[in-house]
């Protein structure tokens, strides 16, 4: 958004009907382009149309003209308007937006149906049976007289609001405009506020205080972050006056930032504190020099409240005098944002939520006016069920106090009680504005990104990157660069999370990327999404208004006895709809019918899922809904997909993880050109057939598997080749199926830059068939080099005679983790020990293998490998040999070898007779043959198993310099 010019003469409503107006003209020659273009639209798709012809100029004005509408609008809606008049009238500016932007789109298919669908079609003809019946009817076209009838209605809707505005709107000379008070209160160094719950908190903090640490030369700086109410400022304000701070620092200082960060405010603010007096200067070296005059040689505690700004050359001014100071000096800033401690440089000191029952004390001390009252046994438990409202935040927990103190009567708490559980209710309203500056100060893009999360329950768990894939299909992500929308839009999440608007929860490890949103915030996220969205925690249809574009369904927490009707909106331009239903613990999927109009009424979705339901069939329809972006099926019963599927031209995701009923991909799938993510079922009972043209779907960066047949109409390897996008996890299937060793070069796995994990399966049925050719097989993985900062490996039911040379070339210098199962041909390991980053190893099942030796470790090459270095497996921390039916000795252990070995497992290795020697070897008991065990990892401990009866009764000898502890079986 651009600054306003504050030497300009014209207001912020003078430039606000100016940007209006420009928008007004856009639009309207906007709808005078639409109408000339769409009077060139052909007939019906039929089996004798030709491909529509639309005049490239006209068109690509039109495009133009929209991106102006929408430029417009997004500067308008940051220029901070006051005026209801004014958003309402935005809001139905921004409707239109998003009519024209469905007859541009519509358009754009109506173009690409009659130059892409021909050849397919006649491809669809050479088959048999329901697909000969269906290729006709599979993508009909828009036809002339509903494109027309669109462009009316925006027409006479803008005409309509255009008529509104100038009837209806207040004049500045009809009154003068309120000024409403800021909700945010201004805080001095001294509180009123209890501090309940805190102990530790300032405890850690004053200790902090009281330390030596240096951080900044001559100071150290630490960020006190939190959501808001959190009680951030009550809490160093108490630490602030502590008795064991007096006397720990020569001068304090505190001040509350603004949110319009002005330097010279602040040093004027700082300075001020050191005198008392106001000082009568306005330029910053003035002020710097006072400051540093003050700070000289002293030992300074600096505060900074409410910290909002998160310009790095603010803070540059800023900490120019505390360099001054006298060694031990401090710097505090609360704050909700986790970028300023990143800017600052600072240690970070994360505000949690109070617990229950200190949320209890607090709402009750408040409630008693600090008198001893005694409450009974009921009205705790109504108390407590009131505090559990407030999810732990002090701010919430005081003002239900204050609604509690005005009675003690049963009957009144009750009211209490009941209130909070509506959304409507006053203790609510009173926090939401504090919460609300953190939601005004958000860019415009961010605040619709967290709008959306009202479509979500309470303690819904997000998971980041599908929230980002919503995001990106509802064009709420702004791409311009070099970076992916996926990128950008992860930044924007990070951008929230920073400033509390996403929490870790305790219950999933970071690296899942789950969060949790606060109840607060979440109950911020449904006030500021207006009548836009809507989510319906009930099993029935809802009743929406014409005015919502995103609606979701969220089903009871009880399974439902009746199936939900999917039926009618009654043709709402809906552009979302999400059935948020959780998977349940047993497995089975929500009931739920779909009406066999319901694609063609809502034609303007962008997102449709429909996960965690038993749907099975869809109506062919589907191929209606031409503005999809997501469409997720995942864990439902659907067996196939129409073949109109090929239609959505402008699909981004497609999601079908867990859909164990799904027998193959529809042909039509290669026609999705931007499709970007296809995320397909893993572990089911047979493989999915998956269609030849995978290979031209060049935009995906999610192929989670790819899956090879014997079927003539199946995927080939080779198709790989192009996916050079492809990113993250990646599981190849059926490689069984690969003829030529020629075939697996040419699918080039080596371009596959992105690819962290990688599965190389082969069909486990066949591997040990002495049929297969072996060498083929070897062959074939061996030109399946993968890039060389692979990380992780699974290599299963290879049929091979050997193991591929690039395990053993140092090639894989980033692989940190490698899994070898049911190689059963197998006879020999590589030389794995060269492997420089690798961290965990797992050989499992080759049941030919009867001697590791020295070539394991990679000492028998080691002369002719330059730069090699001789110790072993130099960052092993876990080594797992299981189902090793044949293996009978492991030796060419040297002592320098293993450095970092914490975990050893043996099960199921019943012939192992010989082991690798070393000084100061452990006698190591047997154990009999197992059925379970039990395995404890202990830090800096090295566990060893050694199930079944071995062929003699000599002990083996391990790795003498370690602990080791034996387990016992579970029988």
């Amino acid at each position: 958004m651009d600054t306003p010019d504050p030497e300009s003469s014209t207001t912020m409503e003078e430039r606000f009907f100016v940007n209006v107006k420009g928008a007004m003209d856009s639009l309207q020659l906007f709808l005078h382009t639409s109408k000339k273009l769409a009077s060139n639209l052909g007939k019906p798709f039929n089996r004798d149309s030709k491909p529509v012809r639309i005049d490239e100029d006209e068109f690509f004005k039109l495009k133009l003209r929209l991106e102006a509408i929408r430029a417009t609008l997004k500067r308008s809606d940051g220029l901070g308007l006051s005026d209801e008049f004014d958003r309402l009238w935005m809001r139905e500016l921004r409707d239109l937006e998003y009519r024209a932007e469905d007859v541009v789109e519509t358009i754009q298919f109506e173009v690409l149906r009659g130059t892409r669908f021909e050849e397919f079609k006649r491809e669809l003809l050479e088959s048999t049976g329901k697909r000969k019946r269906e290729a006709y009817n599979l993508f009909p076209s828009v036809t002339s007289a509903s494109v027309f009838l669109k462009i009316k209605k925006i027409t006479d809707r803008f005409h309509e609001i255009a008529r509104q505005r100038d009837a209806l709107r207040l004049q500045e000379e009809d009154g003068n405009r309120l000024v409403k008070p800021s909700p945010i209160t201004p805080m001095s160094s001294h509180s009123a506020c209890q501090l309940v719950g805190r102990k530790d908190d300032m405890d850690k903090l004053i200790e902090w205080l009281k330390s030596d640490e240096l951080s900044h030369g001559t100071y150290s700086v630490k960020t006190i972050v939190g959501m808001a109410g959190v009680g951030k400022t009550t809490l160093v304000q108490h630490v602030y006056h502590d008795h064991a701070i007096q006397s720990s620092f020569d001068l304090k200082i505190w001040v509350h930032m603004s949110q319009q960060y002005d330097v010279v405010e602040v040093m004027r603010k700082i300075v001020e504190g050191i005198g008392n007096t106001s000082p009568y200067l306005s330029e910053l070296d003035s002020l710097h020099h006072t400051a540093i005059h003050h700070f000289r040689d002293k030992k300074i505690l600096l505060v900074l409240d409410d910290m909002w700004d998160e310009d790095p050359r603010h803070w540059s001014s800023l900490q120019v005098p505390l360099t001054y100071g006298a060694k031990g000096s401090k710097l505090v800033v609360t704050t909700r944002s986790m970028k300023v401690g990143q800017i600052m440089c600072a240690k970070r000191y994360h505000l949690r939520c109070l617990s229950d029952d200190s949320s209890w004390e607090l709402c009750r001390n408040r409630a008693c006016q600090g008198r001893k009252i005694e409450l009974d046994c009921n009205m705790k438990a109504i108390g407590k069920r009131i505090v559990s409202r407030c999810k732990g935040l002090p701010l919430a927990a005081e003002a239900v106090g204050v609604s509690l103190s005005f009675s003690h009567e049963e009957k009144h708490w009750n009211r209490v009680l009941e209130n909070l559980l509506l959304t409507e209710d006053d203790e609510v309203s009173k926090i939401l504005p504090a919460l609300k500056v953190s939601y005004d100060l958000l860019p415009l893009h961010l605040k619709r990104c967290f709008a959306y999360c009202s479509l979500f329950p309470k303690g819904y768990v997000f998971h980041k990157d599908v929230l980002v894939k919503l995001w990106m299909a509802q064009g709420f992500i702004d791409c311009n660069g070099s970076s992916s929308l996926e990128e950008v839009g992860g930044k924007y999440f990070d951008y929230l999370l920073d400033r509390c608007f996403f929490l870790h929860p305790p219950f999933h490890y970071p690296t899942e990327e789950r969060y949790v949103m606060h109840d607060l915030y979440h109950e911020l996220a449904e006030d500021v999404s207006g009548k836009e969205f809507n989510r319906n925690e009930d099993s029935k249809m809802p009743t929406l208004d014409e005015k919502v574009r995103h609606s979701s369904i969220v089903p009871p927490e009880h399974l439902l006895e009746e199936a939900i009707q999917l039926g009618s909106f009654g043709g709402q331009d809906l552009r979302s709809f999400l059935f948020v239903g959780e998977k349940k613990p047993e497995g089975v999927p929500f009931p739920m019918n779909i009406s066999h109009d319901l694609f063609v009424l809502l034609d303007c979705l962008r997102v449709l899922d429909l996960s965690n339901t038993d749907i099975e069939n869809l109506p062919c329809n589907l191929g209606n809904l031409i503005h999809l972006r997501y469409l997720s099926f995942e864990n439902s019963r659907i067996r196939c997909l129409p073949e109109s599927i090929g239609g959505l031209f402008n699909l981004q995701t497609l999601n079908l993880r867990e859909c164990i009923y799904l027998d193959e991909l529809p042909k039509g799938l290669k026609l999705l050109d931007n499709l970007r993510h296809l995320y397909l079922p893993l572990y089911r009972s047979r493989r999915i057939l998956m269609p030849y043209g995978i290979g031209q779907m060049i935009s995906l960066q999610t192929l989670s598997v790819f899956v090879m047949g014997t079927e003539t109409e199946s995927c080939r390897i080779e198709e790989l080749s192009n996916l050079v996008n492809l990113k993250g996890e990646m599981h190849v299937l059926g490689i069984n199926n690969v003829t030529d060793p020629k075939f697996a070069e040419e699918a080039n796995m080596q371009n596959k830059l992105k690819v962290e994990k990688l599965t190389l399966e082969w069909s486990v049925a066949d591997s040990t068939s002495p049929d297969l050719n072996g060498e083929l097989a070897s062959e074939v993985l061996e030109k399946l080099k993968p890039y060389h900062k692979l990380e992780e490996l699974i290599i299963n039911g290879f049929c091979g005679t050997r193991l591929p040379s690039w395990l053993s070339d140092q090639v894989l210098l980033k692989l940190t983790t490698l899994d070898l199962k049911r190689c059963n041909k197998v006879e020999k390991l590589p030389s794995l020990g060269k492997l420089p980053s690798l961290k965990c190893l797992s050989v499992h099942s080759m049941v030919r293998l009867t001697r590791i030796g020295e070539e394991f470790c990679g000492h028998a090459s080691s002369s002719s490998s330059m730069g090699w270095c001789h110790r072993a497996f130099p960052k092993l921390e876990a080594l797992v040999f299981k189902n090793m039916d044949a293996w009978e000795e492991w030796g060419g252990v040297e002592s320098a070898d293993f450095p970092c070995l914490k975990y050893l497992s043996l099960y199921e290795c019943n012939l192992l007779r010989k082991c690798p020697q070393f000084p100061d070897s452990v006698k190591v008991k047997r154990i009999p043959k197992l059925k379970e065990f039990a395995i404890t990892k202990f830090q800096k401990t090295q566990i060893i198993i050694l199930p079944g009866e071995t062929s003699n009764n000599t002990p083996c000898n391990f790795l003498g310099d370690r602990d080791i502890i034996m387990l016992e079986a579970m029988q």
